[in-house]
């Protein structure tokens, strides 16, 4: 057998070339159908079969030239995008890192050049698939997890931030119901499945939890699993590695809370934001013991949100002296908590750095209520500067005069604490 030269390969070339020039030379389109007509009937045989597969093969070339052909013009779009865009690749990235995840695959689809650095994991480092209805359906919610983890296992390191799911349906209280069993208003669900569970975020734990190892902030917007146990393991095996984490948001979640609060104990110590509104049926417990180790290991809480959960008056106010940063706290639709929360830092002190209080939807007592707000009128927690206590039980409004009552009897000095401190804000929506 002959063997095959570089020499070979050029005249080829060569060949290809001028067969080109020639090619390319004739605009007429009209001449080539006429040409391509008279060359098949010149070449014809009495076997049809040679002459279909001569047109196959015109057909095959065709589409190889017109493939040829929108390559070299990505490929010279993506040199002229390169050129003109006033970005170097690396501001580009630092700009597509911005972008929702969304929005950064819809650029990278638009150029070769905008591609290259929408695959850079620096690009999205900060990971945000949360959305008002699901952008991404594949058939099985398996292959929904499957893509947030692989994208979680390519940016490896630089991963900073997580924001997944469907976020709530309700934008305010028309759209949620009063469970009169626990004591706790209960918002409606979408129909639809989950967008994610709980395994989406498996890829955390990979290469020793190198991805996980830098994450600040994780945001979960009604993830699920079959039940609660699982959703709380899955989640609990996901903060083990998150050592860095500074905000943690669970929104429309039914996992055990107080399970939850262990796992944050116990990895993140560094955490500044905790917020986490149940969804489950039944208020989950948040246990004393658990209060006091969250207190002492994640002492650096400036935000706490814990609604829908079964929180006592003593546990709640353990939590809100033990934070001596504390500045924002929603206890609101908490089962068992009661005006005796109140109580407790108007005589016993505490919360001196909190700015907001949300309280909405509890069973407030009116001597409780009342001996707050004398606490705040002789100057106690100087900071606070908003309270929400809407829509709770036995609170009216009296009209005129400003201040706050409680049935037919026992007015709150709400219009002395106002005069008193005319910065304070008290927000009382009567539902």
């Amino acid at each position: 057998m002959a063997k095959h030269s570089p020499r070979d390969d050029n005249y080829d070339q060569l060949n290809i070339n001028a067969l080109f020039e020639s090619l390319f030379a004739v605009s007429d389109s009209a001449l080539i159908d006429a040409s391509f007509d008279g060359f098949v009937e010149s070449r014809s045989t009495d076997s049809h079969q040679n002459d279909d597969d001569f047109i196959e093969r015109a057909i095959h070339l065709s589409s190889v030239l017109l493939e040829a052909g929108k390559r070299s013009a990505r490929k010279r779009s993506s040199v002229h995008n390169a050129s003109v865009w006033p970005l170097s690749p690396d501001l580009t990235i630092k700009v597509f890192s911005m972008l929702d995840t969304q929005s950064l695959f819809c650029a990278g689809a638009t150029c070769s050049f905008f591609k290259m650095c929408a695959i850079d994991p620096l690009s999205y480092s900060n990971i945000n698939l949360g959305t008002l209805i699901p952008k991404i359906k594949p058939k099985i919610n398996n292959n929904k997890d499957a893509m947030v983890s692989t994208m979680i296992q390519r940016v490896g390191s630089a991963l900073q931030s997580i924001k997944l799911g469907v976020l709530p349906p309700y934008i305010n209280d028309d759209d949620a119901d009063y469970d009169y069993q626990w004591g706790v208003k209960k918002f409606r669900q979408r129909d639809e499945s989950p967008f994610l569970t709980g395994s989406c975020l498996s890829s955390l734990s990979v290469n020793g939890g190198v991805p996980g190892s830098r994450l600040r902030s994780l945001q979960l917007y009604t993830i699920e699993m079959k039940d609660e146990t699982t959703l709380s393991d899955a989640l609990s095996t996901s903060l083990s590695v998150c050592h860095s984490l500074v905000e943690l948001k669970f929104v429309n979640m039914d996992a055990y809370i107080s399970r939850i609060l262990e796992s944050v104990s116990r990895y993140c110590h560094l955490l500044e934001r905790f917020i986490f509104e149940f969804s489950g049926s039944r208020p989950d417990l948040v246990e004393t013991s658990v209060c006091k180790e969250f207190v002492v290991n994640c002492p650096k809480i400036t935000t706490l949100v814990l609604q829908a959960c079964e929180l006592f008056p003593s546990e709640a106010f353990q939590l809100v002296k033990g934070f001596n940063e504390l500045k924002y706290v929603d206890f609101s639709n908490c089962y068992s908590l009661t005006g005796a929360f109140l109580e407790d830092l108007a005589t016993k002190g505490g919360g001196n750095s909190l700015e907001v209080m949300i309280l909405r939807w509890l069973d407030l007592d009116k001597v409780e209520v009342k001996k707050f707000m004398k606490a705040l009128i002789a100057g106690k927690l100087r900071q606070l500067r908003h309270l929400d206590i809407s829509e709770s039980g036995g609170l009216v409004d009296t009209g005129d005069d400003g201040d706050l009552r409680f049935g037919v009897s026992g007015i709150i000095p709400s219009k002395k604490l106002l005069k008193q401190r005319p910065d304070f804000c008290l927000v009382n929506k009567i539902c």
